[in-house]
């Protein structure tokens, strides 16, 4: 009796933890997909191989707790696989709450079953959009001017900037 007690208890709290989520390849996912799902193993690796800017050491990035970010990106993209995992490396370094990150995958034709990306005028991924006070105040799109950290600092510090479809 006991034996099927404990197994009942851990198939309880197996399930519980279960991520059901790690298959999907459009819709809105979060971190913990990212490191891992099977769609994004290239994820892990890129992500512990990138070293960040020195810039970003040597530059007050505490303006960025005043946005949200909305990140549009594809499981199957290359430039997604090379900066997804530099933009979530350098928010982690300046430590961006994940509760202000929102991630979104879309299919190869830049949608999804669940339309966030409606309105949002997604072209290329990754794109980045960076909101202050629900308004979009700029964005980065597929790959930075000059580097993630760079291009980041000035949206967030308000010195111009175009990405580079702009």
């Amino acid at each position: 009796m006991k034996y099927y007690f404990l197994t009942f208890i851990f198939l309880i709290f197996y399930s519980c933890n279960e991520n059901l989520n790690y298959d999907i390849v459009d819709g809105q996912v979060d971190k913990d997909y990212l490191f891992n799902s099977n769609n994004t193993k290239w994820f892990t690796d890129n992500y512990n191989s990138y070293l960040t800017d020195t810039f970003l050491s040597e530059n007050n990035f505490d303006n960025i707790d005043n946005y949200t970010i909305e990140l549009y990106m594809g499981v199957k993209c290359h430039d997604s696989e090379r900066e997804v995992p530099r933009l979530i490396k350098i928010l982690d370094e300046i430590k961006f709450s994940d509760n202000k990150l929102k991630i979104y995958l879309l299919k190869q034709n830049k949608t999804s079953n669940s339309e966030f990306e409606i309105g949002k005028n997604i072209i290329n991924t990754p794109t980045i959009i960076f909101y202050k006070e629900s308004l979009e105040i700029n964005r980065i799109v597929e790959f930075p001017v000059e580097t993630l950290e760079r291009d980041i600092y000035k949206i967030i510090n308000d010195i111009e900037y175009r990405h580079v479809y702009y």
